[in-house]
């Protein structure tokens, strides 16, 4: 099982059992799930930042708007082992279809 997985826009994974945050693929993130991390945070996050960081101390992503990166890399960059663009996605049904498939398996 894994612990966190990246969506990218098309429609490849990147999970925890591939290798460490900072091996997955910079660019063309969508969404993470990450079942493990409740109750500590978010089960699936998609869509809603600019920016996806991980946190080694908490041990799981989370996400922040733009003007939240600096205030966060700031305070936290020591904590902070990989941060990851999100991507937006244009086609609102193919995006659908992704969330779907990322709701279903943060359950």
């Amino acid at each position: 099982m894994f612990k966190w997985r990246l969506h990218y826009e098309d429609g490849s994974t990147f999970s925890d059992t591939d290798g460490p945050p900072h091996a997955s693929p910079v660019w063309g993130v969508v969404a993470v799930s990450q079942p493990a991390a409740y109750p500590k945070g978010e089960k699936a996050l998609v869509g809603n930042g600019d920016v996806y960081l991980y946190r080694e101390d908490l041990g799981y992503w989370h996400e922040v708007g733009d003007s939240g990166l600096v205030d966060h890399l700031s305070h936290f960059g020591h904590l902070i082992s990989c941060v990851r663009p999100g991507r937006w996605m244009p086609r609102r049904d193919e995006f659908f279809a992704l969330w779907e498939r990322v709701r279903d398996e943060a359950r």
